[in-house]
């Protein structure tokens, strides 16, 4: 009697354990789901993950000012990495042999770079300098404007800062950049400054919408002939082709993908 008494007490033990390691499971995933920052297809960023990155950037970079723009950024370079991981899974990646002889603490980072390796070898045919390209790249060479620049998301807005700097009045959020190398330049919108004579003023679309540029003067740069830095400015030329495909390419990614931003987690950390 002892003995069954026993073992139903047993059974009672062991179900109530279930019960309880059920509840704390589900209440460590609601938890959790709270402090999702961002969803990209399915896979979450977490909160405390983020904190930690944006910690130790913070930490490598002094002149990184945590700001909610500046948040917002770096969130859009996580989901990237978190994108261009799905895709390199997706492309049979992760089962290369070579990458599976590669130390597991740089998973991810080796992931990535075989990706670009891939998408490199793929649009290595479709990519070269042209002589044209390469003569007007040397023209840009030759001068190094400073500019006044202020960014904004609307194009009447951006009109107006170009033409209050024209005037030599200030504009909330102007930067004064310079003197700006062509080699240094990383957005299409930029190089229409090397284009402009001192004193001109432009409005020009990015990707983050619109930016104002005043030319506050073009210095003249000492360049070594063309034939010495032909083969140089040609590699230039090609390696930004192919940046500039690589971020066409995660556009594309980011449209048929289902990401999700947590804004209001966003904004809370960032006033805190």
């Amino acid at each position: 009697m002892l003995i069954g008494s026993s073992r139903i007490l047993k059974k009672e033990l062991i179900f109530i354990f279930l019960i309880l390691t059920l509840l704390i499971i589900s209440c460590e995933k609601k938890r959790q789901d709270a402090e999702v920052i961002a969803t990209v297809n399915d896979a979450h960023i977490l909160l405390k993950d983020f904190q930690k990155d944006v910690s130790a950037y913070s930490r490598h970079n002094p002149s990184f000012k945590i700001t909610p723009d500046a948040l917002e950024e770096y969130l859009k370079s996580m989901i990237d990495k978190k994108l261009m991981i799905q895709k390199a899974v997706e492309m049979g990646l992760s089962e290369d042999e070579r990458f599976v002889e590669t130390i597991k603490t740089f998973w991810e980072q080796t992931l990535i770079r075989e990706l670009i390796d891939a998408k490199t070898k793929e649009w290595a045919d479709r990519l070269f300098a042209a002589e044209d390209e390469i003569k007007k790249e040397y023209e840009r060479m030759q001068y190094a404007p400073t500019i006044k620049i202020v960014r904004v998301k609307e194009k009447d807005k951006a009109l107006i800062a170009a033409e209050k700097m024209k005037k030599g009045e200030m504009v909330d959020n102007e930067m004064v950049i310079g003197p700006l190398l062509s080699e240094d330049v990383k957005t299409d919108a930029l190089y229409n400054v090397f284009e402009m004579d001192t004193g001109d003023s432009g409005v020009f679309q990015d990707k983050e919408g619109y930016i104002a540029i005043y030319v506050v003067k073009k210095d003249k740069v000492l360049t070594a002939p063309l034939k010495d830095i032909y083969s140089q400015i040609k590699s230039n030329i090609i390696n930004r082709k192919r940046q500039k495909k690589m971020e066409e390419w995660l556009d594309e990614a980011r449209k048929s993908s289902k990401i999700q931003i947590n804004t209001q987690l966003l904004n809370r950390i960032a006033n805190e």
